[in-house]
Parts: structure tokens; C-alpha cells; sequence
């Protein structure tokens, strides 16, 4: 309604570079719908400050609602500098290295770009890391036919939770960083893109145990980090961790953490509990490891089971799949809380996430806000919405070395009587004639989440998306055979706490790596690994796949072993 004024724009240019400015951020009010003058104010600068990366709204995120636009939008262009300088360095240092291939970077969506596709939005590499287990326990649990995964991800400062239902990962459209309250919900930043949908507490190895204001038993959400890291690291870290307590209690021998690698002080882990926890409390420190174990275990399963009610789902119907170099440890337990009666830990569980980058397809997605009922929707308009993001789609996939018979188009909207939920699309040319199958998709996604629907309310649709993916790339991970000798895995035996018992019992220690599939052992025991190691509970029985991953089932229900 208002010309832009391009003497303006170059009026901002001038000021830019008279402060050093190393990046911009672009946010008109309605560029979702009409992106013309963000176009036009990025022409402008390219002329002007063609050395300064410019972030478009209507390119990061063209998604109705402002706030959330714009700060991811400011989010992208504050990351872009560093991130191109990253990818032209790593791109750099594979060719002085020999190695003549694109590298391929894991975005947050769960799939894969290369690194030149991911200068422009950078921001959609947030929690591409964790993204990364997430597919990989989905890649497990098809090997496996354990399709309903509960992924618990323990690392040194956080537990990561997220679910696998019908062997997909689930996803979420908007992701908090940067929190003034750390893990708290409502505290960080909003952005605005597609993410594997993760819950995160504070409750890693390296999480650290303390006394409230009340008096009472906290851990979390502080870390002592790698530096200084836990007391029984012994680089110079005094406060007792979630990692100190394991040791306390048996779970982790001090001459095998890293498979030997790194020693383990349990004298200088005793102290800081101890100090920090046990005199305070009058405990003695292995009744404080002990109440530090049960409340980090029930931080996990609480989030867990509150994830898993707020999607409608019955943990009953899930598997909990543990990894991450703390997972294994506090497995069981949480699946105990939680309600789930197997657990399965793969083989290298605590470097599981590096196999998600190898299992995961080239995708890219897309969004576009329009919103209208159902009833009121321009079908040609819809059309094309659909056909220029197939389009904008094809040409990144081609352009990171996809062939375009291997491109496939995944439609879904973000739907709402109410709140929005996600539901699918058809594709193809759509026209009213869809609309009822749009309907019922809806309805069913709108019945497992809130238990009923109603018909008489209009549906409405705010944004249309579109992921872009290219063929998922084909693993085989090597099936072992020949059943051995369970006992000659047993490589001595260790005093080990056990909740159940409320103290130290005879547990045996089997090596991970000298275990055959179809070998079969009660618990207690412990399951040593270089970069994990598996607490089995009494009554709990393990069976050994086929991919020498542990299937752990805890007694609390029948459950026939698969995979």
C-alpha cells in the first residue's frame, strides 16, 4: 500500500558499513503473504553491501505470526556469518585432505543437506545433533521390528526424550533456545522451524547434585561440563554429579570408563558427595548416590510420561531404546517409572548418533502461510502454494546431488478447531473434492491427541507445508551368528547397588563385545561397553540380537522378544 523508498534502504547501507554491521536480518509485517519489498530490500543491499549476508523473513521462515518470524529471522542472520565461515573452512580443509566429496551436514528436520545449501538458513541446523540419535533409534527399531520407540538419550549435560511411533520420529514446528531459565519452557527464544521433536532436562552424567533452599535433594539443571567436569574426573571439579553417584554405586567401574581409557577417582567422587550432600542431609554418602540415582530417574520419567500423554499415547505401546554414554546406566529404572516393559541398548550406544548421519535421506522443507476454512479455500491458490514449493524443493535436492526421479513430496498443514495440530495432505492437483479426505485427516490426528473431535466446528488451515526428500540411503549393519557361551562373556564380578534391595549385592560384568546373539542372562548384572555401560535389574531378562544389541525385558508385562 506504501512504495518502498529504495534511498532509504541505501541510506541503512551506508550506516552498515560505517559500523561494522556483518549481518542483516529482514522482517516486513505481511512478507508471508506478499514478499515483494523484502525482495527489494534485499536487491538494494546486494548493490550496496554486497559483502553482507542478508537474511529475507520470506525466505527463513514465511509463516503468519511476527514475533516468532522475526526472531528466527534474526536468529539466522545472527549464525550465518559463522556458520558460512565454518563451511567454507570445512570444505576447505576436505580438499587439502584429498577428499573430493560434498560434505552432507544434518539439519534439525532429520534430514540432510549439503554444506553450501545450509549458508542461506543456517538456523535450521539447531539440535541437529540430537536430531541425529533420534533417526538412528528409528533406524534400529525397523532392524529390529520394534517399530514404537521411547529414544533416551543421556549425555554429559542433558537427557534428550523423543518418540518413534510406526518407526517415524516425531516432529515439532517451533523450538525454544537460549533460555534465561535453563530447560524452562517460555524463558528462550522461539524459533520458527521444522525440528525432531525433543524433550530436554537437565539430568546428564554431568548434571550436578546440590540442596534446594529447602533442604531438599536437587539435580540439575547446572553441569559441571567436560572442564572441570565430575569430581572423579579429577580435573579439579568439587561438586558431586549424577556421573559420581554412578560410580558410588558400583554401576561404573573407575578402571574401564573409556574402556580404560580415562581412570576414574572414587575417592575424590565420595568427598564431593560427602560435603555437598551427605552431611548436610546426615547420609552417609552412598545413601546420598543412592537418592541422587532415584530423583534423577524420576526427572526422565516424569518429562517422559508427560510428553507421552500431551501426544495421547500409552507408554505401554513403547519400547524404551537407550543410548548416549548415560543412558544405559538409568535405562531400566526409566522404563520402570515410565510404564514401558522392555528396554533394548544397542551395540555402541554411547556413539549411537554418529550412525544417524549415515541413515538419514537429503531432505529439505517448506512452509507457507494461508489461512482459511476449509470451505472458503481458493483450491488454484492452493495449487500454487504446492507447486512452487515442489519447485523450490526440487532444486535444492538437485543441487546437493539428488537425481530428480528420487525426489518425493511429503504435504502436511497445520490445522486447527482451535490450536493447531498437523495433519496430512494429499498430493497431487487438489480440489474440493479433497476436502473431506483433508477433513478426516484432521479429525483422526485431532482424536489421538484430545480423545474425541467434533464435526460441526469449521476446520481451518493456517500454514501448508512441504518436505522434499530423496531416497533414504541403504545401511546394512552386519548380523552376527553362532550362539557362544553366555558365561565366557562374564569378565569378573562387582559389588553393585541395587535399588530394589536398597543395597550392595554380588552382580557378574559382562563384556559387551564377547556376547553372541540368542545369548540369554538374568539380572543383576552389568554390560560393559567402551563408551556405555548397561545396569540390569534384578528379575529383569536379557536376550542378545542379532545385532548384538541387548533386549532387556523387566518382567512388568508379557513381552515376546523380536528382532
Amino acid at each position: 500500500m506504501v512504495p518502498l523508498d529504495p534511498a532509504e534502504v541505501r541510506e541503512l547501507a551506508s550506516k552498515m558499513v560505517e559500523e561494522g554491521i556483518e549481518s542483516v536480518a529482514v522482517c516486513l509485517l505481511h512478507c508471508f503473504d506478499n514478499p515483494a519489498h523484502e525482495d527489494a530490500i534485499a536487491s538494494t543491499l546486494g548493490e550496496e553491501v554486497p559483502q553482507i549476508p542478508v537474511s529475507l523473513s520470506s525466505r527463513v521462515v514465511p509463516e503468519i505470526r511476527e514475533y516468532e518470524r522475526t526472531s528466527t529471522t534474526v536468529a539466522n542472520a545472527y549464525i550465518r556469518p559463522l556458520v558460512e565461515r565454518y563451511m567454507g573452512k570445512l570444505e576447505k580443509e576436505f580438499k587439502a585432505a584429498g577428499v573430493d566429496c560434498c560434505p552432507y551436514i544434518m539439519l534439525s528436520n532429520g534430514g540432510m543437506m549439503s554444506a553450501q545449501g545450509v549458508c542461506e538458513i543456517p538456523v535450521r541446523l539447531v539440535e541437529s545433533g540430537p536430531a541425529a540419535g533420534s533417526l538412528a533409534a528409528a533406524f534400529y527399531g525397523r532392524l529390529t521390528d520394534n517399530r514404537n520407540l521411547l529414544a533416551l538419550d543421556i549425555g554429559g549435560t542433558t537427557a534428550k526424550i523423543s518418540l518413534v511411533d510406526d518407526g517415524k520420529v516425531q516432529t515439532c514446528t517451533e523450538v525454544e533456545v537460549a533460555h534465561v531459565a535453563r530447560f524452562k519452557k517460555g524463558s528462550g527464544i522461539p524459533l520458527k522451524t521444522l525440528c525432531v521433536e525433543l524433550i530436554e532436562i537437565g539430568a546428564g552424567g554431568d548434571s550436578i547434585a546440590r540442596i534446594d533452599e529447602l533442604g531438599l535433594l536437587k539435580v540439575g539443571p547446572a553441569s559441571a561440563g567436560a572442564d572441570p567436569g565430575p569430581a572423579c574426573y579429577g580435573l579439579g571439579g568439587k561438586e558431586p554429579t549424577v556421573t559420581d553417584c554412578d560410580l558410588l554405586l558400583g554401576h561404573l567401574d573407575p578402571a574401564y570408563f573409556l574402556g580404560g581409557d580415562m581412570k576414574l577417582d572414587k575417592e575424590a567422587a565420595a568427598a564431593a558427595l560427602r560435603e555437598r550432600i551427605a552431611k548436610p542431609l546426615n547420609l552417609d554418602p552412598i545413601a546420598a548416590a543412592a537418592g541422587v540415582f532415584e530423583i534423577v530417574n524420576e526427572n526422565m520419567a516424569a518429562a517422559a510420561r508427560v510428553h507421552m500423554v500431551e501426544r495421547g499415547e500409552d507408554p505401554r505401546r513403547f519400547v524404551l531404546f537407550a543410548f548416549g554414554g548415560a543412558g544405559p546406566v538409568h535405562a531400566c529404572h526409566v522404563a520402570k517409572k515410565v510404564g514401558t516393559g522392555r528396554v533394548i541398548v544397542p551395540m555402541g550406544a554411547g556413539a549411537l548418533a554418529a550412525l544417524g548421519l549415515l541413515v538419514t535421506p537429503v531432505a529439505m522443507d517448506f512452509v507457507y502461510s494461508y489461512a482459511t476454512s476449509l470451505g472458503a479455500l481458493d483450491w488454484e491458490r492452493l495449487n500454487g502454494i504446492y507447486e512452487r514449493m515442489e519447485s523450490e524443493g526440487q532444486a535444492a535436492l538437485l543441487k546437493s546431488g539428488v537425481r530428480e526421479e528420487d525426489i518425493h513430496f511429503d504435504r502436511t498443514g497445520e490445522m486447527r478447531q482451535g490450536f493447531e495440530i498437523t495433519a496430512a495432505i494429499p498430493g497431487g492437483r487438489l480440489s474440493a473434492a479433497n476436502r473431506e479426505e483433508i477433513e478426516t485427516n484432521f479429525h483422526e490426528a485431532y482424536q489421538k491427541l484430545y480423545g474425541r473431535y467434533s464435526r460441526d466446528v469449521p476446520v481451518e488451515v493456517v500454514n501448508w507445508r512441504l518436505l522434499a526428500t530423496g531416497p533414504t540411503p541403504h545401511v546394512n549393519l552386519k548380523a552376527e551368528t553362532g550362539r557362544g557361551n553366555v558365561r565366557e562373556a562374564i569378565k569378573g564380578q562387582r559389588q553393585v547397588y541395587l535399588p530394589e534391595t536398597k543395597g550392595f549385592g554380588e552382580c557378574p560384568v559382562y563384556d559387551h563385545y564377547r556376547l553372541r546373539p540368542g545369548d540369554t542372562f538374568e539380572g543383576p548384572a552389568i554390560v560393559e561397553h567402551k563408551e556405555s555401560t548397561t545396569v540390569v535389574p534384578p528379575g529383569a531378562k536379557v536376550t542378545v540380537g542379532g545385532y548384538l544389541h541387548l533386549m532387556i525385558d523387566l518382567g512388568d508385562r508379557d513381552v515376546t522378544p523380536t528382532g
